[in-house]
């Protein structure tokens, strides 16, 4: 799994907060697990003054994660996290993803943008720019408007593991129920199938 950058960067290197009138774009990103085959993925439209932290709240309501982890930025060669609620996270401020908007991060995005979800080992999701849309196509809220494949249980702690249980699901065809015991407390579980609507609905709450 690629490694996330950590340490406190140089002060000329950080992303810093402009003040300006010029009208925002907002952006749609196309957000995926890396690794994951069939690949798992889901397509939303922001507002450019999204911060990273709501950014954070995007992913999980889109992915269908339970926000139980820690979990960080990387835009550009600089590390975003939250800076309150554990004694594991920066103090740094100038770091911290409630004071990055998407707007003032558009170039670091175009170059390396990623998101660390630290479940077990991680699942590391890739975010790529799809489109940047005019500011005269106002945007107040995030919208989800495609995706792909069940969001994995988080019991399953990382990518590789998931993988590996979708691997002896195909693979048996004794006719007997799989064994879903390191994948989900649910029998009912299906990776393949993502409720749009409900994910939408999720979203709902961000509005």
């Amino acid at each position: 799994m690629t490694s996330v950058i950590t340490g406190v960067f140089p002060e000329k290197t950080a992303e810093k907060e402009e003040k300006t009138d010029k009208p925002i774009p907002s952006y749609i990103l196309h957000i995926s697990i890396m690794f994951s085959d069939p690949l798992i993925w889901r397509r939303v439209q922001v507002p450019g003054n999204t911060s990273l932290a709501t950014l954070h709240h995007i992913i999980q309501l889109s992915m269908g994660w339970g926000d139980t982890d820690f979990h960080q930025f990387l835009v550009g060669k600089i590390s975003y996290e939250p800076t309150s609620g554990s004694s594991e996270i920066r103090k740094n401020a100038k770091y911290d993803e409630r004071n990055a908007r998407l707007c003032n991060l558009e170039e670091g995005m175009r170059f390396m943008f990623s998101y660390l979800y630290d479940a077990g080992a991680g699942w590391e999701h890739d975010i790529y720019l799809e489109e940047v849309i005019s500011p005269a196509e106002k945007l107040d809220h995030p919208i989800l408007l495609a995706g792909e494949q069940a969001c994995p249980p988080e019991s399953s702690n990382d990518i590789h593991e998931y993988q590996e249980i979708l691997e002896e699901l195909e693979g048996s065809s004794n006719g007997g129920r799989p064994n879903y015991s390191g994948l989900t407390d649910s029998s009912d579980f299906d990776p393949v199938f993502f409720d749009l609507e409900a994910a939408r609905h999720r979203l709902e709450t961000l509005r």
